[in-house]
């Protein structure tokens, strides 16, 4: 059982689309569930206003062929006088377009500013839920780490030679932590759970650990700070004052006592507890034993400081693979789909993704006490592109789809229109924004615009069809009210 921080670092987003989310994650218990139906949704709404977009966009089009003939006809006589050209063109486009020409322009600009807030809202909501869950999953990690060292350290009561608590330490396979619930108060149990002659533990018919000991139960904390209240004299007389001593302080004294600190020259392990002498063989990263001049096995002493650091760590990974948001491929769907990032963040990109200002003094000390081991258990690249390829490529599948629509329209009615200048260049910089987007920025963000995209090719066809049938129903009833005057003999 995790226990999360209750006092993060950085606050929890909230806003509209949070809100929304939170919704639909409480019914899913999953993030990207949550994602994917909130941009279903989204697009199924959206689809309903794109629809009328492009009844409009075609309505405009079709007045543009009519009106094209004239047009040309106006640039060719008044080529050589832009005022009237520019005269005559208004009057033509007044003509044709009515009201209709700036009301179909201004139904475009608001639906074109509503994507796009949409956009950038969604964009800065994920982005901040993102910093905040890397947060709160470090939290996560770094107050059960610094619970589990504590317990130990009040097991010991200061006293790190007791042999008989040392003796409990050489079979450190067989402790653990438990998390409870007494009277309200979550508690931590250093425990020794029974295993069989091999340190393979013995499961009861749930399949859980059996505890055979309580060795130390303390209250679980996420808040280590206190007033120390210190005395000194001066000039004979006794002053008293207090100190505020930060919960990272205090982690860091633990550390310090459990792991000691070794200066320039002075020989590692010179200042360790030794548990067990010649523990094992020294193995290089093949896995191969390695020998001295002699051809010997070089063997390593069981240091009391490596024992804590394997119980706590197990601890740690397992909180690690209980609470951590993965989905398919993706380790850490909080950073971006790419082989080039690690799913356990450096420090570095720790502090970049929460901000500087929200890290504590002696963060990196405590950081490096067991993301580094943690790394090596679990760590492994975050992704391998796929995101930000089908990103591009679903959107470009569906500039590829609604262009064959037009073509094959336009090849229907006799016209011919390619796109030209801008709406052109659209075609290729919107997919590759998309991209960009999808590389750069959180997964779960770049699953946002996958599915929008998705669901948004497969609405294509049938708004298209929609489209169609309400403008051959628009024409048919315009042929049925026109009357032919034309006298016939």
């Amino acid at each position: 059982m995790a226990i999360l921080s209750t006092l993060l670092a950085v606050s929890e987003p909230s806003g509209f689309w949070i809100s929304i989310i939170k919704a639909f994650e409480a019914v899913t218990n999953n993030y990207v569930l949550a994602i994917i139906f909130l941009t279903v949704v989204i697009r199924i709404i959206w689809g309903i206003v794109d629809t009328f977009s492009k009844y409009n966009q075609q309505k405009m089009n079709a007045i543009q062929v009519k009106l094209q003939p004239e047009l040309e006809k106006v640039k060719a006589k008044y080529a050589n006088s832009p005022q009237q050209l520019n005269q005559k063109q208004n009057e033509i486009y007044r003509r044709y377009y009515g009201k209709s020409y700036y009301t179909g322009c201004l139904a475009m600009l608001i639906i074109l500013a509503l994507n796009f807030l949409i956009f950038i809202t969604l964009f800065t909501g994920l982005n901040s839920m993102a910093g905040y869950n890397i947060d709160k999953g470090y939290n996560n990690l770094k107050f059960n780490y610094a619970n589990a060292i504590n317990v130990i350290d009040d097991y010991f009561e200061g006293n790190y030679q007791d042999e008989a608590k040392l003796d409990i330490f050489k079979d450190y396979q067989s402790l653990g932590f438990v998390i409870e619930v007494i009277d309200q108060t979550q508690t931590i149990s250093l425990v020794k759970y029974q295993t069989d002659g091999e340190n393979n533990f013995i499961l009861d018919e749930n399949q859980n650990k059996i505890v055979e000991e309580v060795l130390n139960t303390i209250e679980y904390s996420t808040n280590f700070g206190y007033i120390e209240t210190v005395s000194q004299e001066v000039n004979g007389n006794i002053i008293t004052s207090q100190k505020a001593v930060t919960s990272n302080e205090y982690i860091i004294t633990i550390l310090n006592k459990i792991f000691p600190i070794y200066a320039e020259g002075e020989e590692e392990g010179s200042k360790e507890i030794i548990l067990i002498e010649d523990y094992q063989p020294v193995v290089d990263a093949d896995g191969n034993i390695l020998l001295d001049e002699n051809k010997n096995e070089i063997y390593q002493d069981l240091y009391l400081s490596t024992a804590i650091q394997n119980v706590c760590m197990a601890y740690v990974v397992d909180s690690y693979d209980l609470n951590h948001d993965s989905f398919l491929w993706i380790e850490n769907i909080w950073i971006a789909d790419s082989p080039a990032i690690q799913s356990i963040m450096s420090y570095e990109n720790l502090v970049s993704q929460v901000g500087s200002a929200n890290i504590e003094n002696g963060e990196e000390q405590i950081y490096n006490a067991f993301m580094g081991d943690l790394q090596e258990a679990r760590g492994r690249v975050n992704g391998y592109y796929i995101l930000p390829i089908l990103c591009v490529v679903v959107s470009s599948l569906s500039i590829v789809l609604n262009n064959l629509y037009t073509k094959r329209k336009n090849r229907k009615e006799g016209k011919e229109i390619k796109a030209q200048g801008a709406a052109k260049w659209m075609q290729i910089i919107i997919p590759v924004m998309l991209g960009l987007f999808a590389l750069f920025y959180n997964s779960v963000f770049a699953i946002y615009m996958l599915t929008g995209q998705v669901v948004s090719t497969i609405l294509l066809p049938l708004q298209l069809l929609v489209v169609d049938k309400i403008i051959n129903r628009k024409t048919k009833i315009e042929d049925n009210n026109t009357i032919d005057y034309s006298r016939k003999f």
